[in-house]
């Protein structure tokens, strides 16, 4: 098992507190495997086995525990007198009115809480009010780009991404051969969409759904409304209304299969509603439906750099300065804004005047910088220029 430092860490920084440890994220992100991590760490750090009860819903075993009374009466048998006990539950959301259920566990015994959840979706619904302020959310992402090298066993930084353009979920990262991944590739496409988009989601129209997925994934990085999208649907006589592509987008979003980057009017100072972006949480997920894996390849780079930074802990939006100008990121960490451009290549003048326009009309003094594939450095006094590879360095300082 190669141990995920990040999410590790935090849990053990939270071990033992009043707080449910709630991990988020795309199904096959790893949460699980991070679960079982803390478990290990427990048992090598003074917990019996006895003390660790553990539950997936995901194993038709623990169908019973879905109701509430059950999980109660079982996690009672389990307990030890004037023993902490640490429970771990995984996919936690398909326990009914699951928070409401928590809550009543985390009080009526002297226990530690994990649980994991692959869907926003979860957090809707008065019962959620039963653990407001008591749980702590850890994110947990497919693998960032430094921890692809190390599933990987690269001894040094390698400077190419063409491998996490394939995939960044870990069972497909340590898959031995082509066959094996690609066929991992498609069962985490049918279980993210047919669990957690489809069936969850109850959509009956998969057609009209599909090709609604299609056009966002064909232009992620792209400002788009929804109004954009149902508009190229009616032009292309794909019969669905706007409040469907409204609810596809959604569940999308809620899968954290999309991620919706929000408008920031930089000299405004305000949050916008209009013209986001979206952006995939996976290359290899998106070539399952945009067979042409060279498409876009500007705005692929652009979601990498966006998931890079998110997975970093970073607070991201896109930037709109006066009327008509963009900064691809603003990106915030620790009260420090970066304002962050990417382009495939700075060589040409035109794209150098064009990607550092936005910057000349900032009002303060943060830190603005311009990511790409070139080797050769364009740092100028007004910005820094920064390659791909030494801009992930530099989100590790």
């Amino acid at each position: 098992m190669i141990i995920r430092e990040t999410y590790l860490n935090k849990l053990i920084a939270s071990k033992d507190t009043d707080y449910v440890k709630l991990l988020i994220g795309v199904r096959r992100s790893g949460k699980s495997t991070i679960l079982k991590m803390m478990q290990n760490y427990l048992l090598n750090n003074g917990v019996t086995s006895k003390q660790i009860i553990s539950i997936n819903y995901e194993q038709t075993k623990f169908d019973y525990l879905r109701d509430k009374d059950a999980l109660h009466k079982y996690i009672e048998g389990k307990t030890i007198n004037n023993k902490k006990m640490y429970l771990f539950l995984d996919e936690v959301q398909e326990i009914n009115e699951w928070a409401r259920v928590i809550n009543s566990l985390r009080v009526s015994y002297n226990i530690d809480i994990y649980a994991t959840g692959s869907n926003a979706r979860m957090f809707l619904g008065e019962h959620l009010t039963y653990l407001s302020g008591r749980y702590l959310t850890v994110r947990v992402y497919p693998l960032s780009y430094q921890e692809l090298l190390i599933f990987k066993n690269e001894k040094e930084f390698n400077k190419s991404y063409a491998n996490f353009l394939d995939s960044s979920f870990p069972g497909i990262v340590l898959a031995k051969n082509d066959i094996i991944k690609n066929q991992l590739k498609e069962d985490t496409f049918l279980t993210i969409f047919e669990r957690d988009i489809i069936l969850r989601g109850k959509i009956t129209k998969e057609r009209e759904f599909f090709a609604v997925a299609r056009f966002i994934l064909e232009h992620v990085g792209s400002q788009i409304s929804i109004n954009n999208i149902y508009n190229h649907m009616k032009s292309n006589k794909i019969n669905v209304s706007y409040d469907a592509v409204n609810n596809y987008v959604d569940l999308m979003v809620k899968s954290f299969f999309l991620y919706e980057c929000m408008r920031y009017d930089v000299m405004g100072k305000e949050v916008l509603k209009t013209l986001n972006k979206y952006y995939v949480i996976d290359f290899g997920i998106r070539n399952q439906i945009i067979p042409n894996k060279d498409s876009n390849r500007g705005r692929v780079l652009e979601n990498f750099v966006y998931l890079e930074l998110i997975k970093k802990g970073y607070l991201v939006y896109t930037g709109k300065v006066l009327r008509d100008l963009e900064i691809d990121f603003v990106a915030i960490k620790d009260d420090v804004t970066t304002y962050i451009q990417v382009t495939e290549s700075l060589i040409d003048p035109k794209t150098r005047e064009r990607e550092t326009r936005p910057f000349y009309h900032l009002k303060d003094n943060y830190e603005r910088i311009i990511v790409s594939l070139d080797d050769f450095d364009y740092t100028s006094s007004y910005y820094k220029h920064l390659n791909l590879f030494d801009f992930i360095k530099y989100l590790d300082k």
